[in-house]
């Protein structure tokens, strides 16, 4: 099994996600599911560079107004954030280790389930 080639324009954060989520996570023949996860790396480099873009600025600055409100680009930040918390819940990857061992232990289960089912004659195999 290979990584699919990531897109080469991708960021440090981006690229690390690709590699990570696709060493993790197969999703070969799923093209929707790659195009998804592109679009979430190309939000983390947009993170990134937001936070970048942060660094030595005020929390606030002064509205049309001149009353203080906050930096737009913590604004920005944070619909990036809630952006990619959409991409990745759409990729329909698990939020945790935890999850991942408590799918196993549900398949398990369900396994087990069939194979006495099928030794006490209420299923016929599969």
């Amino acid at each position: 099994m290979s990584i699919p080639r990531q897109p080469a324009d991708l960021g440090a954060a981006g690229a690390a996600f690709w590699t990570s989520t696709l060493t993790r996570y197969w999703m070969d023949g799923e093209p929707h599911k790659l195009a998804i996860l592109e679009q979430a790396c190309r939000v983390l480099d947009r993170i990134a560079e937001l936070e970048a873009g942060m660094t030595g600025q005020p929390l606030t600055v002064w509205g049309s107004k001149h009353q203080p409100v906050i930096h737009p680009l913590i604004a920005e930040k944070r619909f990036q954030q809630g952006l990619f918390a959409s991409l990745t819940k759409a990729l329909g990857l698990p939020d945790s280790d935890e999850d991942d061992e408590t799918e196993a232990a549900r398949l398990r289960s369900e396994r087990a389930r069939h194979a006495a089912n099928v030794r006490w004659k209420k299923e016929k195999p599969k």
